[in-house]
């Protein structure tokens, strides 16, 4: 029998908590839910029981506030999910939530709403075999910037000619940042009637005011601290990241997709190394030693298996789709590298990105090169009848490769 999914809500409101004990009941059959007046409450509840998966809280509650509860279940149960729920879009409250929140979503929610907001993380659950790779990831407050690109960005939001072009330009040359800045733009905080997938949509959709306080008063960004060794590394993921993410929208140009897929497609190159990124701040000296031994036999994706519990695309698709980003972003990430693996054959951004992979620039780390480890599924390329494309596609690669020298 499979367990049950423990799901803490908490609500200042009698009568919205009854609601939504009422609302929610259609779900006891996979869920056993509790349901608390306070957060002081709800720490108690978690002291004394075994922790939660998912907590749900308001935001606006006296005393202890949604954010001020979550910050103290991020610390103490780095594991559990934390969506926060608010009626409110104020710039505080979206500042104070950024950090302790994985999902935002605004009152009025439907039960339908909630019930995938919380199944999404959940079933990415699977993705990963290690707890302690679920509880770095779940516990992640934000992502490590370069630091060159860090103070040039606070020195450009401070200047008097700063502009959505100049910022936007400064975060598109740091995964971090560009993951960070999407995944807030695209909560329901912000209602966007359609998926911003770059850094210049996102600066526009949100405004240089929130930027510049999210950046110099919260500190949604933070440099990279792993030392002098892995900061080249970190240059080099964002080189390659831009040229692939380049390249990938480009193939998906190509197969015809609308503008709005091929930016999707950009989007998603752009972050498929993200659990590099992860695993290098989270284990900077683990993971140098593991680049020591990868190998035509023994491929980086292998070598992360065996060291971590998981390789970066794994941990990488967890992690976006624990913040929220598009399932075709999020398919893409995980299943670049092996394509049939993925439940369906129609994801163009998927099929675009394993192209880009195999037929673009190996991932060139200071200490290795790292190839494509198994070239062009022709396999799944023949079940997505984009096969007759593979020419073209070379010649497109070859023609930015040679752009770029």
């Amino acid at each position: 029998m499979t367990k049950k999914l423990r799901v803490l809500f908490v609500d200042d409101e009698p009568h919205i908590l009854r609601g939504l004990r009422r609302s929610m009941a259609v779900m006891d059959e996979q869920w056993d839910m509790t349901f608390c007046p306070s957060g002081e409450e709800a720490l108690d509840w978690m002291a004394q029981e075994a922790a939660f998966d998912v907590v749900v809280s308001d935001m606006r509650m006296p005393r202890m506030d949604g954010a001020e509860f979550l910050n103290i279940v991020r610390s103490r149960y780095p594991e559990t999910i934390r969506v926060i729920l608010s009626g409110y879009a104020e710039m505080e409250s979206i500042l104070r939530t950024v950090g302790p929140a994985h999902i935002y979503l605004a009152k009025p929610c439907s039960v339908e709403a909630v019930h995938a907001a919380i199944s999404r993380p959940i079933a990415l659950n699977r993705l990963l075999s290690t707890p302690a790779l679920r509880a770095v990831l779940a516990g992640l407050s934000n992502l490590p910037s370069l630091p060159d690109l860090f103070v040039r960005l606070e020195n450009e939001l401070r200047s008097p000619g700063c502009s959505t072009k100049s910022v936007a330009a400064l975060i598109d040359q740091d995964l971090a940042m560009t993951a960070e800045l999407l995944r807030l733009t695209n909560s329901a905080y912000f209602s966007v009637a359609s998926p911003v997938t770059t850094s210049l949509q996102a600066v526009r959709t949100i405004g240089l005011e929130i930027i510049q306080a999210l950046v110099l008063q919260i500190g949604i960004f933070r440099q990279f601290s792993g030392g002098e060794a892995v900061a080249p590394m970190l240059a080099a993921l964002t080189d390659y990241s831009l040229a692939v993410a380049k390249l990938a929208e480009s193939f998906a140009v190509s197969m015809g997709a609308d503008q709005s897929t091929a930016k999707a497609t950009y989007c998603a190159a752009m972050l498929s190394r993200i659990g590099i990124l992860i695993l290098l701040d989270a284990y900077p000296e683990t993971y140098g030693k593991m680049l020591a031994t990868v190998s035509v036999d023994r491929p980086l994706h292998v070598a992360e298996q065996q060291t971590f519990g998981a390789n970066h695309a794994a941990i990488g698709a967890y992690l976006l789709g624990l913040w929220g980003f598009a399932t075709p972003v999020v398919e893409a990430v995980a299943y670049a590298t092996s394509p049939s693996a993925c439940p369906g054959h129609d994801n163009m951004e998927l099929t675009a990105l394993h192209a880009a992979m195999a037929l673009g620039p190996p991932l060139s780390l200071p200490s290795v090169e790292i190839q494509h480890p198994s070239g062009l599924d022709m396999g799944y390329l023949i079940e997505a009848r984009k096969d007759g494309q593979v020419s073209h596609w070379r010649q497109m690669a070859a023609s930015l490769s040679a752009e770029e020298v």
